[in-house]
């Protein structure tokens, strides 16, 4: 070994030049001139402090004192002075590369020595000298083949152990056949049971999708089914999230996997309080079970979708009808309805049935009612919508103008108060017809007449579009009317109507007319107000109604009255003029005097003559709020003004049975003597002439 390292060593000494075979040199400098326009211009700014130090007159003597030479002194002494500096490097750094030139060359011998002994050893096996790669110095030393290698222990096979491991292969063999069996069988049944469970889940889809339900792909989860049970005209907060993925339990049924919207059971419940305490209150629903089938269920999830955009939605409202009496907080909505009554909308989870404080006693205004009027309003909302996206050509310039709270409190609180005043006009109207029956009127009567229909919603022949539906159903639910007919004498008329508001403000109005209301009404702007013209001009008009010059209403269509109790006011004064105007008239008549006539005196209309005696007509209210005629009488009792009082009320006559036309002609007759005043016309002392 030591010859054939000592014949390496020569062989490298003979085919080695005497210089280092490795060398480190340092990277070769190039030109030094600037490769881009910003490599110049940073180089400028180093070495001349920016262009603005730069002056042609430099420029030019620098180019001729380059001409003439002076610059290669300048780059000679550079040099000399990197000669210099390359000179006074550390030896140490110098000796690092020879040391490191020195572990190369050392590397490369062991690794030439390992190549030549292992094909030394492989010549032995393969003895062809062109395929052995062994070095020409150690081939011409040591020859081919004369390394070799051998086993220390033979191994030896009989044929017992061929058969036994001829048998241990076979059983291997088996038992790998039997694992497959195994697992093909259980495979089989676990694909037999997985079909079965899948035949149930699908099952439970496609009864979903045969009961009209919309079954699609989840948006954010491809490979997975879903339905979606909510409206697509809903708000984005809850359209976006009305779809649920169909899981499959455990035993193979199918079931939702609810969201924020639609988990769980919920139902919007009106309750109505009176001092505290329940008197009316919404049904409730059972819970749908669990096991309840899967059609039942997303059923059960629109419908609690649907009241919690709902409760979304009258939330919204609520902040703003602040001036209404109504005040929301986290859990209820409540609307001070009066002094002692509330109404409360609240959210509730679904248990047991829950109808106990049911209790509908006015139909119109019961909680029942309310329930069911906010879900059409919300179905009606969605209409809306649809319609506006269908037919809208362009979209709207504010987005949030297209997503304006619904009118569904407002319309509440305006049929409330619709109901609460009609019923109060109805009132005051039969009362007031009854009371002038006793006085003897026998011509006047009221009735009312039901909510007119639009021309256009009446049935036609033309084919009815949906707009046409929106447009009735909007026309029913947003203008409730209610119009009265109040006859006083043959010749005077009055017709009201009442109907709602409920954009911009809350409220009930009422138009006055002398003429009958018709559902396209022509305007008028003449002192009668009449709302309609007749069709038919060849028809006889009807006589001249004196309320028209003596007490004309308001424009029924341009300035309604803003609440009842104007309206009530001004139908009072118009029927006391024109109850008047008749005594008037029919005392003259009978009397056979044309100096009896009616005027408007200090304390109000009256029959007077010339003799300035006077028969005051007044309705006022006694102290438990019923309806009083008072008929107040003066005249010349020789030197004195003797005064006299009549009442007549809707349940009695008048203290001696008299009536008010009697009344009337004995008081310009001067049948009258002065007589002191009864208790019930003291106490209407201060109320008449108001």
């Amino acid at each position: 070994m030591d010859g054939l390292r000592s014949s390496k060593r020569r062989k490298l000494d003979m085919t080695t030049p005497n210089t280092t075979p490795f060398s480190l040199r340092p990277w070769p400098i190039g030109d030094k001139k600037p490769k881009t326009l910003g490599e110049f211009i940073s180089r400028v700014n180093i070495e001349r402090g920016g262009f603005r130090n730069v002056t042609e007159a430099q420029l030019r003597e620098e180019i001729a004192a380059q001409e003439e030479g002076r610059v290669e002194v300048e780059e000679s002494s550079g040099s000399d002075q990197e000669e210099e500096a390359e000179a006074d490097k550390p030896n140490d750094v110098i000796a690092a590369r020879e040391e490191f030139a020195k572990s190369i060359e050392v590397a490369s011998q062991h690794a030439a020595l390992a190549l030549d002994f292992i094909s030394l050893l492989v010549s032995k096996e393969k003895p062809q000298s062109h395929e052995a790669p062994v070095s020409h110095a150690l081939r011409e030393l040591v020859g081919i083949g004369t390394l070799g290698a051998s086993k220390l222990n033979q191994l030896t096979t009989t044929d017992a152990r061929k058969q036994e491991n001829r048998a241990v292969a076979t059983g291997w063999r088996l038992k790998g056949i039997n694992n497959m069996v195994d697992s093909v069988v259980s495979a089989a049944d676990k694909l037999e049971k997985e079909m079965e469970l899948e035949a149930k889940y699908w099952d439970d889809v496609l009864s979903v999708s045969e009961s009209g339900w919309a079954v699609c792909h989840v948006p954010t989860q491809g490979h997975t089914l879903g339905v979606r049970f909510g409206f697509s005209e809903s708000a984005p907060e809850f359209k976006n999230s009305s779809i649920a993925p169909l899981r499959r339990n455990d035993d193979g049924s199918a079931r939702l996997d609810l969201g924020p919207v639609g988990r769980g059971s919920q139902r919007v419940r009106v309750t109505r309080k009176k001092n505290g305490r329940i008197i009316d209150q919404s049904p409730l629903p059972g819970r749908t079970p669990d096991n309840a089938p899967l059609h039942d269920r997303v059923l059960e999830a629109r419908n609690t979708a649907f009241h919690q955009e709902l409760w979304y939605e009258m939330n919204r409202e609520a902040r703003t009808l602040l001036s209404s009496e109504v005040y929301p907080d986290a859990t209820t909505i409540v609307w001070k309805r009066d002094s002692q009554t509330e109404i409360i909308f609240t959210l509730e989870d679904l248990a047991e049935p829950d109808n106990a404080y049911e209790h509908i006693s006015n139909i119109q205004c019961s909680c029942t009612a309310y329930y069911i009027y906010i879900q059409f309003l919300l179905f009606q909302g969605h209409r809306q919508n649809y319609h506006k996206r269908t037919t809208s050509t362009h979209l709207a310039n504010n987005r949030a103008a297209m997503q304006q709270p619904y009118a569904i409190l407002r319309a509440v609180i305006a049929n409330s108060e619709y109901f609460r005043d009609c019923k109060r006009v109805a009132d005051f109207l039969e009362d007031l017809v009854y009371t002038l029956k006793r006085a003897g009127i026998s011509t006047a009567s009221c009735k009312s007449a039901s909510q007119p229909l639009m021309p256009a919603l009446q049935a036609s022949p033309t084919r009815r579009t949906p707009k046409m539906e929106l447009n009735f159903i909007n026309h029913l639910a947003g203008r409730l009317e209610s119009v009265f007919e109040l006859t006083i004498t043959p010749e005077a008329k009055l017709y009201a109507r009442g109907r709602i508001v409920i954009i911009p403000y809350i409220g009930v109005l009422f138009g006055v007319s002398l003429t009958p209301f018709y559902p396209h009404p022509i305007h008028n702007n003449n002192n009668s107000n009449a709302s309609a013209m007749d069709i038919d001009e060849d028809k006889e008009k009807p006589p001249p109604n004196p309320i028209a010059l003596s007490y004309p209403p308001s424009d029924p269509f341009k300035e309604p009255y803003p609440n009842t109790g104007e309206a009530i006011y001004y139908i009072k004064q118009a029927a006391i003029r024109a109850v008047v105007q008749k005594l008037a008239k029919d005392t003259a008549d009978k009397l056979g005097r044309d100096d009896i006539e009616w005027g408007e005196t200090a304390r109000g209309p009256g029959v007077v003559d010339r003799e300035d005696t006077e028969a005051r007509v007044d309705v006022a209210e006694d102290a438990r709020g019923r309806l009083v005629l008072v008929l107040d009488a003066q005249w010349q009792h020789g030197a004195n003004v003797a005064t006299r009082r009549w009442t007549w009320r809707a349940d009695r006559d008048a203290e001696d049975g008299e009536t008010l036309a009697d009344v009337v002609r004995n008081v310009m007759r001067g049948a009258y003597a002065p007589a002191q005043a009864s208790a019930l016309a003291l106490a209407l002392g201060n109320t008449a002439g108001h």
